[in-house]
């Protein structure tokens, strides 16, 4: 056997042994594609909870304003995937000066008017009142649901995406104050509800 059979039969057995780990490697990549991912049914419920914020402060000729961060303050697993659905913002003051009844039969009481707003859940709304302003933010409240996933991992993936755990309320008051050359003022409480759910999850 000359010099150049020897390399034909080497050739081909190089070319038999491509061959033949192409036909392992395609059989084996038809084999894991052909293979169902196994996943779990979860079904998912939410559960309603609220905190509240208490401020007091004063309001004067040139107004008052700030800003209140509210997050939800869950200590169990799945606060981060919580969703915040509504907001009330309660201003109570009473007049520093008490004029009613007094030489003239006049309202004398305080004009307050409040700005809130809450980008998040695309509010902004203002309100004018004596002694008392309520105004009231909600959004639709999350539904239950089932899910099937590989894992919990991509389930979490999921609820991440509308989730809503925090959100900004900035408030602005401003005051008529009566009488404009006495009445510098007034003392007020606010008092911030907010609502929100957490998920509770469970293999179906």
């Amino acid at each position: 056997m000359d010099k150049q059979d020897k390399i034909v039969i080497f050739a081909g057995i190089v070319i038999l042994i491509i061959s033949i780990a192409g036909i392992v490697y395609h059989e084996k990549t038809y084999v894991a594609t052909g293979e169902e991912v196994k996943k779990t049914e979860y079904v998912v419920s939410w559960v309603e909870y609220s905190d509240e914020i208490v401020d007091n402060g004063f309001v004067g000729r040139d107004g008052w304003g700030a800003s209140y961060s509210l997050d939800i303050d869950y200590p169990s697993e799945g606060k981060e995937y919580g969703v915040i659905t509504a907001v009330d913002i309660i201003l109570e003051w009473s007049d520093n000066l008490d004029f009613h009844g007094l030489i003239l039969p006049w309202n004398w009481s305080d004009l307050v008017e409040m700005n809130v707003k809450i980008d998040e859940l695309g509010f902004s709304q203002s309100a004018k009142g004596y002694g008392k302003i309520e105004l009231h933010v909600e959004k639709g409240q999350p539904q239950d649901f089932t899910k099937e996933a590989e894992n919990e991992t991509q389930l979490y993936e999921y609820l991440a995406q509308n989730a809503l755990n925090e959100v900004n309320c900035k408030i602005n008051l401003s005051i008529t104050p009566k009488p404009r050359f006495f009445d510098r003022g007034n003392d007020f409480t606010m008092r911030i509800v907010y609502h929100y759910y957490v998920p509770e999850i469970k293999v179906s």
